[in-house]
């Protein structure tokens, strides 16, 4: 019985909805200058609540020294208030999942350290529709605690993100 009402319930939140998802690309600029694409996918359950998929990769290499690769999983819950016609504000609250890999290259050989590590997030968008279907968002992402590996000075590995980018509405 439980399952037939939830079911029912999604049913009908999908299916009231005006917009059913939204799938975005985004770009943002580190803590320690690395260059950062978000890409996500969400899901509108009900009246602006929904949930999302988002990943995170860091795109910038420096292999003559060091290699510092960061990937971010998250699953959000995600709730969009529209302030005038054309603003809506989009708080987001989940767990993420960061894996971190640090290769340090010296004459001889390379070292790899890495971590992995899940934590409570939270983050906010600012979103400017274009028309109905796109919109440009601004958008705050806090990824938590640094990652700790081995005896690595980790401070400037990111740990929060603005990131710009463009939203699909479906």
């Amino acid at each position: 019985m439980k399952k037939i009402v939830l079911a029912t319930l999604l049913s009908v939140g999908v299916l009231s909805a005006d917009i059913l998802g939204q799938a975005g690309l985004g770009y943002s600029r580190g803590d320690n200058g690395a260059n950062h694409i978000t890409a996500f996918a969400g899901v509108d359950i009900f009246m602006g609540a929904g949930v999302r998929l988002e990943y995170t990769k860091n795109i910038t290499e420096h292999p003559e020294f060091s290699k510092e690769d960061v990937s971010r999983y998250g699953l959000f819950a995600t709730y969009q208030f529209s302030m005038i016609p054309m603003f809506a504000i989009t708080p987001k609250v989940g767990i993420i999942k960061t894996d971190g890999e640090f290769t340090a290259k010296d004459a001889l050989n390379a070292t790899v350290f890495s971590k992995s590590s899940t934590e409570f997030t939270y983050g906010l968008e600012i979103d400017y529709y274009y028309n109905s279907f796109i919109s440009i968002f601004l958008g705050y992402t806090d990824y938590g605690k640094k990652l700790d590996i081995n005896s690595i000075d980790t401070s400037k590995m990111d740990t929060a993100n603005y990131t710009l980018g463009f939203k699909i509405h479906l």
